[in-house]
């Protein structure tokens, strides 16, 4: 039977095995999209050279230019979200449009549903780069320690607050997820899931 609680598991709590940004992840991605394709999946135009597949367990979406697949992404649907699983860019396109930013705003805007993005080891520049754009966008960051979701939840609206809380607590941060949503109701329904967690969490015999 499927519950709030297991909901939440599924979506908050499994593991993302996928890096960002490496060559053979950008080749993995698009071979996956032109695989869906050669299989038959609808392709649906969304403008801007944005395009998507919308299946019901798996969701791609990729900027195209000239039958070229410029940086795409895979998504898994959960019951509380979309998950991230891998994130491709064409390696001769780093540092040049399409941003990573541009292509989550359209997920959002598509789906109005919040985003798990894959967990990094470390807290680069290149993330608060991303994070910086995404902010601007008028997007929040919600980042929870996988241990104990509910009691660790917060909800950053700029990077500056990003950047004191890691900078007042940086040993646990290897543990922390992120969890992009838009500012408003999407958020408010987010930030729910966790806050029931919570309750869980500190009541015992709930969890």
């Amino acid at each position: 039977m499927t519950t709030s609680r297991t909901d939440f598991n599924e979506t908050w709590l499994t593991e993302m095995p996928m890096g960002i940004g490496s060559f053979h992840i950008y080749d993995m991605v698009e071979y996956n999209i032109k695989d869906r394709i050669r299989s038959g999946s609808k392709v649906i135009e969304l403008g801007n050279n944005l395009k998507k597949i919308d299946g019901k367990q798996t969701k791609y979406y990729w900027y195209e230019s000239n039958g070229r697949i410029d940086l795409g992404v895979e998504l898994s649907v959960r019951p509380q979200g979309l998950v991230v699983n891998a994130l491709g860019k064409n390696p001769k396109l780093k540092g040049h449009a399409p941003y990573a930013s541009d292509l989550y705003d359209s997920i959002l805007k598509d789906n109005n549903r919040s985003i798990k993005l894959l967990s990094d080891t470390q807290i680069s520049d290149d993330a608060y780069e991303l994070w910086k754009r995404l902010f601007k966008l008028g997007h929040t960051i919600t980042i929870y320690d996988s241990e104990r979701p509910g009691q660790t939840m917060q909800t950053f609206d700029s990077v500056d607050e990003m950047r004191k809380f890691f900078a007042y607590d940086n040993t646990l941060y290897k543990r922390y997820q992120y969890v992009l949503s838009e500012s408003g109701e999407m958020l408010a329904e987010t930030r729910s899931y966790f806050n029931t967690r919570r309750l869980r969490e500190l009541t015992p015999g709930l969890l």
